[in-house]
Formats: structure tokens, sequence, C-alpha cells
């Protein structure tokens, strides 16, 4: 992965973690989502759920998958190793890494707004009435 500038951008995931005592680029992005809900079972719009219920559990889950796909020779990062991370953040550290989080985990890609939006367009139009006052459904 490569940052776009040498400061890296939280508002799209992206920080420095510091693993091993050396700083790595590291991206929340969707593909981090993905192995998230492979590493957990869970749909990745249930991370919010889970940050609420159990933070360090969905915390230290997301950094391990994180971790494992963008930096190199941590195929086998756990997260008893991703706590070690967190508990040698500096207080500033952490607020980027937080907000890159958030930011991450909270804003909505453009294409899943954009599919949400059309199926709910159509969702509706299957459910207009249609000319002798009845409506049309799409069920099976």
């Amino acid at each position: 992965m490569k940052l776009a500038t040498d400061t890296p951008n939280t508002a799209s995931g992206e920080v420095f973690l510091t693993v091993a005592g050396t700083q790595h680029p590291v991206k929340f992005d969707l593909k981090v989502m993905r192995d998230w809900s492979k590493l957990t079972g869970k749909a990745p719009s249930e991370f919010g759920q889970l940050l609420a219920d159990d933070y360090l559990e969905a915390l230290t889950s997301l950094l391990t998958v994180a971790v494992r796909r963008y930096v190199p020779g941590n195929a086998q990062f756990s997260q008893d190793d991703a706590t070690d991370v967190m508990q040698d953040m500096t207080p500033a550290e952490a607020e980027l890494v937080g907000q890159a989080i958030a930011d991450a985990t909270l804003t909505v890609n453009p294409l899943l707004a954009a599919l949400s939006k059309q199926v709910a367009a159509k969702s509706e139009a299957l459910q207009a009435p249609n000319s002798n006052g009845t409506s049309t459904s799409a069920s099976a």
C-alpha cells in the first residue's frame, strides 16, 4: 500500500501504526472490513455494535486484520499482539488511529451508498400502485 503523502489521511482510514517498534502505514479500508468479517463471522455493519458491546474485542480484532494485511511479515499477528500495540500507543497515535477507524467504519462507501439508493428506488417502484390501483410486488 502506498500512502498519498508522508502524512496519512485519517479521513480515508490511513494511519502509521507502530508494530514491534517500527512505524508502518496501515489503512482501515473495505479489504480490512472484509477480513474482519471473515475473522469474526460478523457482518461489517455489526462493527459499531460490537464496539459498543465489547470495545476491546472490536478494536483488537480490527487491528489484527489490518496489521496482517498491511504490515509485511505479520501473517500470524494475533489479537494478543494487537492488545500489546494498543497498550504501547502514545495518546497522539491513539487519537489518529481512533479517528481513522471511525472514519473508515462509519463513512459509507460511495459504491455501497449508490447501490443502496438504487435498490431502494427499484423497491419503491415495485411497490407503487399500477394504473388499476393495485400495487405490484416482486415476491418470489
